[in-house]
């Protein structure tokens, strides 16, 4: 079961995004130590805040974070 980290799921994806553009949703859920749905989720909440967004398609594209 993931454990419970201090730091939100929204950060740690952003700061992995901005290590690497091209990480996977697994390889971020890896990471992190949550699951792939969770990620999923959170990466859905920062899009929907226009934080993150995708470029390209899911397989060959990247992420891209909107400052």
């Amino acid at each position: 079961t993931p454990e419970k980290t201090p730091e939100k799921t929204t950060t740690q994806i952003l700061a992995h995004v901005k290590i690497d553009a091209y990480v996977t949703t697994g390889e971020l859920a890896r990471a992190i130590g949550k699951s792939t749905s969770a990620v999923e989720r959170a990466i859905a909440k920062l899009k929907a805040q226009s934080k993150l967004r995708r470029i390209g398609p899911d397989k060959g594209g990247y992420w891209e974070i909107v400052e």
